[in-house]
């Protein structure tokens, strides 16, 4: 694994853990020799993420869409800062440049580009590994409504496990790293599916 992708909040959170988690994640990406490719801004969870990789001599590269680097919070002293048109291009990007991904406590943004790459992996569009970082148990709801979603016949339970859940940052590194992808259609049985004209 030579780059991963790290989404989390432009935010500090409420909790000195996360911008703890975010330091450390930061840290030992530089101590792996693993490129982070993040959303380019220096605030929040994602500033410090950028900081500590940057500070251990580690490789980051940032991708922001012209409109916010605009607004100035673009991180100045990135290894590579990749400017692009729309946030549709921005994760198209980052998808791209990650061999994997892991997401931080967040907002909506963080949400979304999380569901997003986990869909993909969903339907094959790319076999990459996706993974929570749950620090101090953020993302238990969200598991939770997940394990309802597979519960009440919209996912099945195999796609759920592709979702790599660890609280250690060196636990969810070392699960990506070793991430072996399944082959599993979207459909369990996609005539038991089909809505009859």
């Amino acid at each position: 694994m030579n780059s991963v992708c790290v989404f989390c909040g432009s935010h500090k959170g409420k909790k000195p853990e996360y911008l703890d988690a975010a330091a450390k994640l930061g840290s030992l990406l530089a101590d792996r020799k693993i490129r982070l490719v993040y959303g380019g801004s220096d605030v929040g969870l994602m500033g410090m993420t950028a900081k500590n990789c940057l500070e251990q001599g580690g490789e980051v590269t940032g991708v922001m869409p012209r409109k916010l680097a605009d607004m100035e919070i673009a991180h100045p002293y990135l290894t590579d800062l990749r400017i692009v048109n729309s946030m549709h291009e921005r994760k198209a990007l980052m998808a791209e440049l990650a061999d994997g991904f892991i997401s931080l406590p967040g907002g909506i943004g963080t949400l979304e580009e999380t569901f997003e790459m986990f869909t993909w992996n969903q339907l094959g569009i790319h076999s990459k590994p996706v993974g929570l970082l749950n620090i101090d148990g953020f993302f238990d709801p969200l598991l939770k409504f997940l394990e309802q979603v597979v519960d009440q016949g919209f996912m099945q339970a195999a796609h759920l496990e592709m979702l790599l859940i660890d609280s250690s940052e060196s636990g969810l590194l070392d699960r990506l790293t070793t991430y072996q992808p399944l082959t599993v259609s979207k459909w369990a049985d996609k005539e038991e599916n089909r809505i009859g004209n």
